[in-house]
């Protein structure tokens, strides 16, 4: 293993910038000296209000603000983000490969760090993360159903770092079905055909095909299936030891021949700031024209 990443179930890899569309061989190109690469993220604008399989049914994206001209961010802010908070809906800090090294440890679910140095990072200029945010409309209602804040200014503001998230836990509090599904296509569903084909124009937003055929093939193939069913076997009783085995024995490792390890990581936490990086919005233009 050399690299790892941190992804979530609503994001897909798009290594464009190689031949054979290959993360491997993209990281495998990566100088010896960069010890982390970025992924700018891309967001899903999606273009109907009952999409079922994100991955197999959206094909425009917006751009991340690192993979654009601050003229044509500048330019097309406004009307790239319509009645929202800002640029993205979610976040748009991306995500960071680390190259796998002693001291590694993660920066919360977008950056690395390293304990025993300021790690050499890069940001790649052509790949991305494919980030799926609200492409279903019962995401609305998933994540309100995941978090027990309650939905008020005060509330969302201790459970939710962005504006949106916030805005739209409280819709989906407090809302009908239709009101939610109205501000949904208000907010989310990119339904103005015109605007949509200026924006294409201008290069905010893009046509990203190449994951919406994979995923449809293997899907076609029982690729998902499978993968499902071996995954469900691995996760018997009889295969894998249980949670408090693995803590026990971790405990009893770094109790002995690793303690050296935990005491310098310890000693050097008290030079790194170590609170982790959250998700961030895109630059507003005040900051854009600083």
């Amino acid at each position: 293993m050399d690299w790892i990443i941190h992804l979530d179930t609503d994001e897909l890899m798009h290594p464009v910038g190689t031949r054979g569309y290959s993360l491997t061989q993209l990281l495998s190109d990566v100088p010896e000296n960069v010890d982390m690469v970025v992924f700018p993220s891309y967001e899903s604008c999606v273009e109907r209000d009952d999409i079922n399989e994100p991955f197999t049914e959206v094909s425009m994206f917006k751009k991340n603000y690192e993979h654009l001209t601050k003229e044509t961010y500048s330019q097309n802010y406004k009307e790239s983000v319509r009645d929202n908070p800002g640029y993205f809906l979610t976040y748009s800090n991306g995500k960071s490969a680390a190259r796998i090294q002693p001291h590694l440890r993660p920066n919360g679910a977008h950056r690395w760090y390293n304990y025993m140095k300021q790690p050499n990072e890069i940001t790649f200029e052509e790949a991305a993360i494919l980030h799926y945010t609200y492409a279903k409309f019962s995401d609305l209602t998933s994540r309100r159903d995941r978090c027990g804040c309650k939905p008020t200014i005060e509330g969302v503001t201790k459970c939710f770092f962005l504006d949106f998230d916030r805005a739209a836990f409280i819709i989906a509090s407090s809302a009908t079905e239709d009101e939610m599904l109205n501000w949904y296509r208000k907010h989310v569903v990119w339904m103005d055909k015109d605007l949509n084909k200026k924006l294409l124009k201008e290069g905010i937003l893009t046509r990203i095909y190449a994951p919406m055929v994979i995923m449809q093939e293997l899907k076609e193939y029982g690729v998902y299936s499978s993968l499902i069913e071996s995954v469900q076997e691995s996760l018997s009783k009889d295969t894998f030891m249980s949670s408090n085995e693995i803590i026990n024995n971790s405990s009893r490792r770094i109790g002995t021949e690793e303690s050296g390890i935990s005491v310098r990581n310890d000693l050097q936490a008290d030079n790194i700031d170590l609170v982790a990086i959250p998700p961030l919005p895109a630059p507003v233009i005040d900051y854009i024209n600083s």
